[in-house]
């Protein structure tokens, strides 16, 4: 790889302080050159590439950083100005039962002039800057703050929450409850919806935070189950309020579908620990009539309500009766 990287890095000169070249900003803007880099190399060469900025020709090693992230971090240069313009859009949780709105999901954004970025792009950015932690604290108190309107009687406010930037359960639960006290917000009206498990290998470490905010009086939901080997194993350990089944386990289902026994079982073992399913990703009435053949509780889905900026209560009263009429059938 040595041979291959002093190839890649073409005219760059041997660094003399230590193993690697040294790139001169003489020969251009160095992003389009690391991109080359990146893209010529194989993903378990890229992984062990790490870049150093020298300050006067002393190598800084306190900022030293992989390839990958370096890279990121020249190509989102409005991360910064984006935590300041963090926007939510509500997407409706339904009761399958009753047709009813259960809640909405926060989903995050960044809105900066004619710019829309989304979720994705804002988490892929964040390590690079440094700003996991700030984000997830930020984006936490956006969705309470511009989600407290959408909560009426037993509503809920479901709000993503990724348990590995989580290093003080306290300090979390200080900065949601001055959200709340400021929004005018119940906290056993919100919902923490861990995604991301597989970034938190100690579960009993997680299952402690998390019964942690149970103590608040907050409910604990579960992201996508069935879509690792150990869903099961985190079902069982954590042991959540409510649980989403992976959008891939009702894409096109149908009873004849072999993948349908498997929801069937996962649902019925979820309702054996007490948890309730929430059918995830329902975007065609087919898709929702087998929802609700199965048992599951709650359904969320472009086919009952996109994410949006401002509720839309007439759709989602369609929504609502188009699940009644399923119960009907």
């Amino acid at each position: 790889m040595t041979r291959r990287l002093a190839w890649l890095c073409g005219g760059a000169e041997a660094y003399s302080g230590g193993p690697g070249w040294r790139l001169s900003g003489e020969a251009g803007p160095l992003a389009p050159r690391l991109s080359a880099i990146a893209g010529a190399l194989k993903p378990g060469e890229l992984a062990q590439v790490q870049v150093m900025p020298l300050i006067n020709q002393h190598p800084a090693y306190w900022e030293a950083m992989a390839l990958e992230l370096r890279l990121t971090l020249s190509q989102t240069a409005w991360f910064p100005a984006a935590l300041d313009h963090l926007q939510m859009a509500f997407q409706p949780v339904f009761d399958l039962g009753s047709g009813e709105v259960f809640g909405h999901e926060a989903l995050v954004r960044a809105r900066l002039g004619e710019r829309l970025i989304g979720a994705g792009e804002l988490l892929s950015a964040a390590p690079a800057h440094g700003g996991l932690h700030l984000f997830d604290s930020r984006a936490r108190q956006v969705a309470i703050r511009q989600g407290a309107a959408l909560i009426e009687g037993d509503s809920h406010l479901l709000i993503n929450f990724m348990p590995g930037v989580i290093y003080d359960p306290e300090v979390c639960l200080s900065t949601t409850f001055a959200a709340c006290r400021d929004s005018g917000v119940d906290p056993a009206r919100l919902i923490f919806e861990v995604v991301e498990t597989e970034s938190v290998p100690d579960l009993g470490v997680l299952r402690t935070v998390l019964d942690r905010y149970r103590r608040e009086g907050m409910k604990v939901a579960l992201d996508d189950l069935g879509a690792g080997h150990s869903s099961l194993v985190y079902l069982e350990t954590l042991r959540p309020d409510i649980v989403k089944l992976d959008k891939s386990l009702l894409l096109g289902l149908t009873l004849s579908d072999p993948r349908a026994e498997l929801v069937d079982a996962l649902i019925r073992y979820a309702h054996q620990l007490g948890v309730r399913v929430v059918a995830e990703g329902l975007e065609t009435e087919a898709e929702l009539a087998i929802a609700v053949a199965l048992g599951a509780d709650l359904g969320q889905g472009y086919g009952l309500g996109h994410p949006l900026f401002e509720r839309d209560v007439g759709a989602e009263a369609q929504a609502g009766q188009l699940i009644q009429n399923q119960k009907r059938r």
